[in-house]
């Protein structure tokens, strides 16, 4: 059987948290079943204590040579944080990350930056979860007879559901030859241009970067389902829907006829501001991993993508791997795998895999990106959102992309191991 279902919360809300009773009691217990696990993780990120103030409830998480501690006042060092009980509630029960948090202003920093915050991520899910951080060399990737996976095989929609179920179980992505026509890609393509010359800045249903040479630009449609009459017509074509199928988990497809379904992305050369190249992280980093992964995200090229065309790059086996969720830590070492496409070729990625995609400089890039998601369960709180409220909250993650943005040593941001 073929699984990448690790979903162990309902979707929904969390239940509230008393901060008192966290403290003196609930902590306590948790430190007692996940302890080791939390000082393991703490020791090998190399993370100072975490303290919070929530609605004036003061409690602290300190790892030392002695293991795992809760106090009940501020550590001496580190990160100190200041969140309501909701916003604390939401972060032990996983609705929400601490980059979500930040995201939505939910959090103030008192001492330290946010990404301090953020590094304790999966240490909280250590905590609370008992999933342990992941530490080098425990995970390795292995084909259905037992051998040695080959990370750089592709594959075709009409291949036995068996075979690239597995490859995306066992690495987190799947790279699928030639679903499309160089015919159907240019078409889309077309239509992907009429969308962006009728875009507007402030439309709320794009997302905008700018060129040093030719200014501001729509680098993203929203609903671009919507303005494709191709684009609908391929996403319910027997091709695609059997990506749906790849594994043994009861996938939904995002509705071609409905909705933001599809986004159409232009990655032009020479980008210097807006979110266009947007460096390592996963597509839960928001939060909600343990109530939604994983869901597959979908991209179909309408252009050839390489090295220098703005190819995607994953890590393999992080979809299974308790990590930071944005950027890559010193210890990690699983492999970067580069995924270079022709027009046609779809590429599949876990919403808990971690990607990037590399700027372009000799060729732009196109890509459609839709996707899949795991099928509700009993128990599940589906939250219906309006359209128009969807597209809003949809369209203000352009700006906020800012926070994973490439920075830092480019070239080692984008350095890529391995080339399917």
């Amino acid at each position: 059987m073929n699984t990448v279902d690790v979903r162990t919360r309902p979707a929904g809300g969390s239940d509230p948290i008393d901060p008192e009773s966290f403290w003196d009691d609930t902590v306590r217990g948790l430190l007692h079943l996940n302890g080791r696990l939390v000082a393991r993780g703490a020791t090998l990120l190399e993370l100072p204590p975490l303290s919070f103030d929530v609605d004036g409830v003061i409690g602290a998480l300190v790892v030392d040579d002695n293991g795992a501690h809760a106090h009940r006042r501020i550590a001496e060092s580190g990160p100190v944080v200041e969140l309501d009980v909701g916003a604390f509630s939401d972060l032990m029960g996983d609705v929400v990350s601490a980059f979500g948090l930040g995201m939505a202003g939910r959090v103030i920093v008192r001492r330290g930056v946010l990404n301090d915050f953020m590094s304790w991520e999966p240490v909280l899910r250590a905590l609370i979860d008992g999933r342990a951080v992941y530490e080098p060399g425990t995970i390795d990737f292995r084909d259905t007879d037992g051998s040695e996976l080959d990370l750089t095989q592709s594959f075709s929609v009409t291949d036995p559901t068996g075979r690239p179920g597995h490859f995306l179980e066992e690495t987190g992505f799947l790279h699928l030859r030639s679903v499309f026509t160089d015919d159907e890609m240019q078409a889309v393509s077309h239509e992907l241009d009429t969308a962006v010359g009728a875009a507007r800045r402030d439309d709320g249903s794009s997302w905008w970067a700018r060129t040093e040479d030719a200014g501001w630009y729509a680098c993203r449609i929203l609903g671009f389902n919507q303005k494709s009459a191709t684009l609908r017509d391929l996403l319910t074509s027997d091709r695609f829907t059997a990506i749906g199928r790849f594994t043994d988990d009861a996938f939904v497809q995002r509705d071609p006829e409905v909705g933001d379904s599809a986004e159409g992305l232009w990655k032009k050369i020479g980008v210097v501001e807006g979110p266009s190249d947007v460096s390592w992280h996963k597509d839960c980093s928001m939060g909600g991993h343990s109530r939604g992964c994983s869901s597959l995200i979908v991209g179909i090229s309408l252009t050839d993508a390489n090295s220098t065309a703005g190819e995607l790059g994953v890590v393999a086996g992080s979809r299974r791997a308790n990590v930071q969720m944005l950027g890559l830590h010193p210890t990690l070492d699983l492999p970067r795998v580069a995924l270079p496409t022709r027009r046609g070729d779809v590429l599949v990625h876990c919403s808990c895999t971690l990607h990037m995609s590399r700027p372009p400089v000799s060729a732009e890039r196109r890509v459609v990106y839709t996707g899949f998601e795991l099928a509700p369960r009993p128990g599940d709180v589906v939250e219906h959102v309006d359209p128009s409220e969807a597209r809003r909250r949809r369209a203000g993650l352009g700006n906020a992309s800012r926070l994973v943005a490439p920075a830092g040593d480019r070239e080692e941001l984008f350095r890529l191991e391995t080339t399917s």
